[in-house]
């Protein structure tokens, strides 16, 4: 017997073969399911704009900027028995906004109302609710399957699994290497003889990229886990820290500004995006926490925090997320391709539509061997 015929009946050879059918048939369908809605998800801010329903802020010529504390006392004036418990600037995505969230008492952000209010305006911009857009319903599919943090855990079961089924494909194929000229493509040879020789190359080109895009679904479908890891320790180490001190009044009108000035003030470089409002479940009751984005390279996909005490307005401390936070946060971009301007975009969506086509002619070459189909 050939060496070549040794290695492709030996006992490891035929596991990672039972390992690469049964695993990528049981995915198929899911797996499917997340190219499908993940090359949608690529584009979705064109497709918003394209759409209409991105909110934009009016566009009436040079104006006084207003306090931020405007808009956000025009939210719970439009929604009595509410309070806004975090503020977000995106200037690179939707300049002149402001997105808040608002919650009722004893509510967590699960249950928040998400709201862009027009900052020169200090008025609500009408939109729809974003579960309710064409995006919002595939983001939640994609990463929730409709299941919330449940969902995103089988979300990332199903990329463990076809993790699993990549490195078994790697392992049945490179014993053929050495007998067949790598990218041959056997035609007039029977329909399965071919789509076998498409499936072993396409496989083969998007192997890096698609094992890079289930490691970052992997730990992405972790992110509400993670963060919740991160509130059980560091976070409650500091509430522990400032539990006798006195909660921070009512918020007055410049206050917010404040907090924004003072986070940019102590981080140099980088850019405060979101701050959350003392007493909220992610922050202290006495500071709003502002997490702050990176303006350059590797900095730009990553985060920091910092503690802005609610009475001095001075930041109480700067601190460095986690390295698991760290490693969830660079996965996003990506995941999505999300980092290298339109020209990323479209290679991302065609990687994903060839690993669509693997994932359905691999099922059909598992139908088409029981059927016998030349």
């Amino acid at each position: 017997m050939h060496i070549q015929e040794k290695k492709t009946h030996s006992r490891w050879y035929r596991a990672n073969l039972w390992i690469h059918r049964w695993i990528s048939l049981f995915v198929a369908l899911p797996f499917a399911i997340l190219c499908m809605t993940g090359v949608v998800l690529i584009f979705h801010e064109e497709i918003e704009h394209l759409t209409g329903s991105a909110p934009q802020a009016a566009q009436s010529g040079a104006q006084a900027p207003r306090p931020l504390m405007a808009s956000i006392f025009a939210a719970e004036r439009a929604y009595p028995g509410e309070r806004v418990q975090s503020a977000t600037l995106d200037a690179e995505h939707f300049p002149g906004l402001v997105l808040l969230g608002l919650l009722k008492d004893g509510e967590g952000f699960q249950q928040a109302r998400w709201v862009y209010a027009d900052i020169a305006q200090a008025t609500l911009v009408e939109q729809p609710a974003f579960d309710e857009t064409l995006m919002g319903f595939l983001l939640e599919l994609h990463a929730q399957w409709f299941l919330g943090t449940v969902g995103e855990l089988i979300g990332a079961l199903i990329a463990l699994l076809v993790l699993l089924s990549l490195v078994s494909g790697v392992v049945v194929y490179a014993p053929y290497i050495r007998k067949f000229l790598f990218g041959i493509i056997r035609s007039g040879k029977g329909r399965r003889l071919l789509q076998l020789d498409l499936h072993n190359l396409i496989g083969s080109v998007v192997l890096g990229w698609v094992f890079v895009v289930t490691l970052t679904g992997v730990l992405l479908g972790f992110g509400t886990v993670a963060i919740g890891v991160w509130q059980l320790t560091e976070l409650d180490a500091l509430r522990q820290q400032y539990r006798q001190e006195i909660p921070s009044p009512g918020l007055t009108a410049p206050d917010l500004d404040r907090v924004y000035a003072a986070a940019a003030e102590a981080a140099r470089g980088w850019n405060p995006t979101t701050v959350l409002f003392p007493g909220s479940e992610y922050s202290t009751p006495m500071h709003y926490l502002v997490l702050l984005q990176g303006g350059h390279g590797f900095d730009e996909k990553m985060l920091q925090l910092a503690l802005v005490d609610s009475h001095s307005f001075e930041v109480t401390r700067l601190m460095q997320l986690p390295v698991y936070l760290k490693a969830i946060l660079l996965s996003q971009p990506l995941h999505f391709g999300d980092y290298g301007g339109m020209p990323l975009k479209i290679l991302w969506a065609s990687c994903t539509l060839l690993t669509l086509f693997i994932t359905l002619n691999g099922a059909w070459l598992w139908w088409a061997k029981r059927r016998k189909i030349n």
